[in-house]
């Protein structure tokens, strides 16, 4: 059986609504997303409850919980409607509470295979939008994450460049693999396996970038571009183009700043270790791509970790 044959088809992609621009964006990728895949697409929206205590209650048409989760539902249900072309299969989910908690609940009753949300909401203020929501998405999620960026491009720009980074544990496919899953078989870009190693700035002497600028032999580099190539020859079995690059500096610049420079489209990793320190810290390094990345994010849990 090849590796194809073992990934789970693309079933029900769940999208994040709250009503911003940004997630209007997020909705058109989950739809194209879900069409390519022959999925049913899930808008999924959460009425959180201090709503009603920025309003006076002097307005000439009061308005109460039911009224509001109304209001809400019907305009839910005329985004639904909007993107239902083509043959699309849509559903709606609504509940009211906390972003975060609700809205991984509502993926999980609906059995969904990829869950899209943006990264800025109504408020504008990426920190503290990404630390109440996108943030507990990414790091509770049972399935696949795609977090999109207001300033990204359409679903529907050519995927070329894909930064892959690697903690050197050989998991880089599982998060290609999903990336397959989700964009189609036919999507060949090139990818930029990378992985990052920062050096103490006492030894800043023997960074890569300055041993090979003195033209100088870098061992350490050789080491680790040797532990990569069973990861390079894997991606490259099943069809793509793989650039492997070892990058000064710690995962969060090097992987963003990498990604800048190369023009990616879409930056792919897995989230979780193998051990409850190592899920801490691959966990918050993921969170911090997300937050500063300059393309969308597809985020993946390791298969055997838990959300933390």
């Amino acid at each position: 059986m090849s590796r194809a044959d073992e990934r789970a088809p693309t079933r029900v992609v769940f999208a994040a609504i709250d009503f911003s621009e940004t997630s209007a964006l997020a909705l058109r990728h989950a739809a194209a997303i879900a069409r390519r895949c022959g999925a049913r697409l899930v808008l999924g929206h959460v009425v959180e409850v201090p709503i009603l205590a920025e309003y006076p209650i002097s307005m000439s048409s009061p308005l109460d919980d039911a009224a509001v989760h109304e209001m809400a539902r019907e305009r839910l249900e005329a985004l639904a409607n909007e993107v239902a072309t083509g043959g699309l299969a849509t559903d709606t989910f609504i509940e009211r509470g906390t972003p975060g908690p609700y809205l991984l609940e509502m993926a999980e009753k609906s059995n969904a295979d990829l869950l899209v949300i943006g990264t800025r909401g109504l408020s504008g203020l990426s920190h503290l939008v990404f630390g109440s929501t996108a943030e507990t998405v990414v790091r509770k999620a049972t399935c696949a994450v795609l977090t999109v960026h207001p300033e990204n491009a359409e679903p529907d720009a050519p995927i070329e460049t894909v930064v892959v980074p690697t903690d050197l544990s050989g998991d880089a496919p599982v998060a290609v693999d999903a990336f397959r899953s989700h964009f189609g078989e036919d999507v060949k870009p090139t990818l930029r396996l990378v992985y990052a190693d920062p050096t103490p700035p006492y030894l800043d002497g023997f960074e890569h970038a300055s041993l090979e600028r003195w033209q100088m032999p870098d061992a350490r580099r050789e080491d680790l571009e040797a532990r990569m190539q069973n990861t390079v020859e894997t991606l490259e079995a099943d069809g793509f183009v793989v650039e492997r690059s070892v990058v000064d500096g710690a995962p969060v610049r090097a992987v963003t700043d990498l990604a800048e420079e190369s023009g990616a489209d879409l930056i792919v990793m897995t989230t979780h270790g193998r051990s409850a320190l190592l899920n801490a810290l691959i966990g918050r390094t993921a969170q911090r791509i997300v937050q500063l990345a300059p393309c969308p994010v597809l985020t993946v849990r390791k298969p055997g970790s838990d959300a933390s």
